[in-house]
């Protein structure tokens, strides 16, 4: 190991260290998933469960409509004050600020669309509750972390809330009467560890009041990621809430035992390009390249591992989780689902990695729309008729489809720049 650490870089060092520490927390990410996910199945029934996690799928338009797309502008230019020993104030506070307006607007949307819909209005207190989700990821400051290259700080605060929001399930989750308290306590976890996380940043910065001149690029850059990021997550939450509308709590419940599952392993990915991003957006256009023709078969390598283990274990992996009959009989499904862990760790590497340390939001802006509108096309089309199969392959499909856009954007960005 000694001898590795000799032939590293001083910034390749850094990126290895950030990396094992998002190793770590990633690896939480999986362990807990395995926990928590079957827990609640089996102690709140397929009903409540399904509910519970209906009521996540509508947070995450609303986290992403909090970060407006500062998780990767915002982290690119930290990343590049820190190149230049620069003052982080100014950015971090017109990002900050930005974001506590921003969580304001966003409430007051949620409220108007649970109440205006019968489907949210009659579980409004579930919806209400779990926005403190939102509250604890807006105050998390994870983008200036990740572009200081602090990543083991971000590791061991996402482990404190973990571990209460765990410890908490297990000890006051008894049954189905008890469903109210998941979002309650999915909301101290990540608002203790956003108090945290703002804490030990000022101590990088100095205190500034909210002024946002002069930054029209910024937001107009960190908008178009913006535009991205929701209409990557269409393709990912847009399922379980049409699904939802269409089929009811109990199969929004099996359809999130397996995506859940799935998302575990898709966020396999994650720790090797946040550990990487900032690095890659220092480097000059060449060394990016040398850098993506690594990653290419690595990552490749990776999904198809990765899809092995599920359709081979499938069977046995939801057998030991769930104990609900309309869980198991659907396994087959949860091994097409399986595929999005091979598909979507190469469309990443360009739509999360290469795009943004490359500023291609514009491309990234396209390919994300272009998913987002097969997705809820499909899924409007198909779901009311077949139900969770349909959303399962509809899934399948826009992963696909993300890919073979990054393929032909990343092709057309190498021969435009060759």
């Amino acid at each position: 190991m000694s001898k590795l650490s000799k032939k590293l870089s001083g910034e390749e060092k850094t990126v290895a260290k950030n990396y094992g520490a998002l190793v770590v927390l990633q690896g939480l990410n999986y362990l807990l998933p395995l926990l928590i996910i079957p827990f609640l199945e089996r102690q709140l029934g397929l009903e409540k469960f399904g509910l519970v996690m209906l009521a996540q799928y509508l947070m995450v338009f609303c986290v992403v409509s909090t970060d407006f797309g500062f998780n990767l502008t915002a982290t690119r230019e930290i990343a590049m004050i820190k190149s230049q020993n620069g003052d982080y104030s100014k950015i971090y506070f017109k990002v900050f600020w930005a974001r506590m307006i921003l969580l304001v607007i966003v409430f007051l949307i949620l409220m108007v669309v649970v109440f205006s819909f019968d489907r949210f209005s009659q579980n409004w207190a579930v919806y209400l509750l779990s926005y403190g989700v939102v509250i604890g990821q807006a105050i998390f400051p994870v983008w200036f972390f990740q572009g200081i290259e602090k990543m083991r700080l971000i590791t061991i605060i996402n482990v404190i809330a973990k571990v209460i929001f765990t410890v908490l399930l297990f000890l006051f989750i008894t049954g189905p009467d008890d469903f109210m308290n998941v979002p309650v306590f999915n909301s101290i976890g990540f608002i203790t560890a956003g108090i945290i996380s703002f804490i030990i940043s000022l101590k990088y910065v100095s205190w500034q009041w909210p002024d946002f001149k002069g930054t029209r690029e910024f937001y107009k850059e960190s908008f178009q990621v913006f535009s991205s990021n929701v209409a990557s997550q269409i393709s990912v939450a847009a399922n379980g809430l049409i699904l939802g509308f269409f089929a009811g709590d109990a199969i929004v419940g099996v359809y999130s035992a397996f995506e859940k599952l799935i998302l575990a392993a898709k966020n396999m990915y994650v720790p090797i390009y946040q550990a990487i991003y900032p690095y890659m957006s220092r480097k000059e256009l060449v060394e990016k390249r040398m850098m993506m023709k690594k990653l290419i078969p690595a990552i490749m390598g990776l999904g198809i591992l990765g899809y092995a283990i599920i359709f081979f274990l499938g069977d046995w992996i939801i057998e030991v989780l769930y104990r609900d009959e309309r869980i198991i009989e659907n396994i087959e499904l949860f091994k097409i689902l399986g595929l999005i862990a091979l598909f979507s760790g190469l469309s990443m590497l360009f739509n999360v990695l290469y795009a943004p340390a490359r500023k291609l939001f514009k491309s990234r802006l396209q390919i994300m729309i272009i998913g987002a509108v097969f997705n809820l096309i499909m899924s409007f089309i198909f779901v009311p008729l077949y139900g969770l199969k349909a959303t399962v392959i509809v899934a399948t499909s826009t992963e696909l489809v993300l890919l073979i856009c990054a393929a032909v954007y990343y092709k057309k960005d190498l021969k435009y720049n060759a």
